[in-house]
């Protein structure tokens, strides 16, 4: 069974699948899953959000004596982040996975699509029982989950859900992810020729320098972050500069607490622009909504129950907060007990990223106990 999961896992990593691109990926799973028996359906999220893959969804029927317990749904997604096309995967001879360092290697997230994989094939083979299940393997969650919040959330039946993409040691869950705000600021000014009439112009940059010294870059609080990642503005060197675009995002452990970042900002870009005379235009996109997991040993939440699986591997669970964000953000907001548990990975979004043989077992033994207890 260890040779055929790592040689699912690298199947799977080997085939390219960058955000917006994953269509290989999906025509590979539901090949795969239609020989077990299972059919996994296609939404029209591609047409949505302009790629060439939608949500994949499946249901399997329950069997045994958990036939009637509720659904629990497994979550997963195809794409990459980039540079990830043209994947080598190598196998090193102390069980180490990697790419060739060229690319990522992609455990991030195929790692877990292997798992669910196997560990389902594993439980259909030896006729374990198991509760119904449900399967959602999503595109684009790498660039701000655009995949599962296009999804139809209404055809879920499951009220719990795991989904494998925390990184860290085995047994680790995220206890929290952000909220994410992007914005986006264009400060308006006025053109003049900079050597015979600078009084005459109303400089953009100059008020995008001015509002952006005063604000707190990095950890804007305990909680919260604040990144200005990118400034554009101007055309010449002897113009005046009539305007400037100023790119950044916030995140928070608390939603409100990052709403409240995103006005004490617009209020500081207000101020210096009519200081001049020069108008401003604001736009946000709250791409991710924050989630604080309780601490829980009650099998009847995804928390309890992931605990007490680890603990029948002999693993007690360990909490990360978390700034990155996942596709648990939009199955919360959905109103589902999602957790985002282990997954393989390491060094991820990085060309040194790996995994290893041992951990795949692991991790497939886990999501088997998750699937059948």
């Amino acid at each position: 069974m260890a040779d055929r999961l790592t040689e699912e896992f690298v199947n799977l990593a080997e085939i390219d699948g960058v955000s917006y691109q994953e269509r290989k990926v999906a025509d590979y799973l539901i090949q795969r899953w239609s020989e077990i028996g299972v059919m996994l359906s296609e939404d029209g999220t591609a047409v949505k959000i302009g790629g060439d893959t939608g949500n994949l969804y499946g249901y399997i029927e329950g069997t045994g004596s958990k036939a009637k317990e509720p659904p629990v749904l497994f979550c997963a997604h195809m794409d990459t982040v980039s540079p990830g096309l043209r994947k080598k995967v190598i196998i090193g001879t102390d069980g180490k996975i990697t790419g060739d360092g060229t690319t990522v290697l992609g455990a991030d997230d195929r790692a877990a699509l292997a798992v669910i994989y196997e560990a389902f094939c594993e439980i259909s083979e030896k006729h374990l029982g198991h509760p119904p299940l449900e399967l959602l393997f999503t595109p684009c969650e790498e660039v701000y989950t655009v995949g599962a919040a296009a999804f139809d959330h209404s055809k879920l039946k499951s009220k719990m859900a795991f989904v494998p993409d925390c990184s860290g040691t085995y047994g680790v869950y995220s206890s929290q992810e952000p909220t994410l705000i992007y914005f986006e600021i264009n400060v308006k000014g006025k053109a003049a020729h900079a050597g015979f009439e600078p009084e005459n112009g109303i400089n953009s940059i100059a008020v995008a320098a001015s509002a952006i010294s005063k604000l707190k870059q990095g950890w804007y609080n305990e909680h919260t972050t604040l990144n200005i990642g990118s400034i554009n503005g101007g055309t010449v060197s002897n113009a005046v500069p009539a305007e400037c675009v100023i790119k950044g995002e916030i995140r928070s452990a608390i939603h409100e607490d990052a709403l409240g970042t995103w006005e004490e900002i617009k209020n500081i870009f207000e101020e210096e622009a009519e200081q001049i005379g020069a108008d401003v235009l604001f736009s946000e996109d709250i791409r991710l909504r924050a989630y604080n997991k309780e601490d829980s040993e009650d099998t009847s939440t995804a928390l309890g129950k992931y605990k007490a699986a680890l603990l029948k591997r002999g693993v007690v669970a360990t909490a990360k907060k978390s700034f990155g964000g996942s596709d648990v953000n939009v199955l919360v907001r959905h109103g589902i007990d999602a957790l985002c548990i282990y997954n393989p990975m390491h060094d991820i979004h990085t060309t040194s990223e790996y995994t290893t043989v041992s951990e795949l077992i692991e991790t497939k033994e886990l999501i088997k106990l998750l699937m059948t207890e």
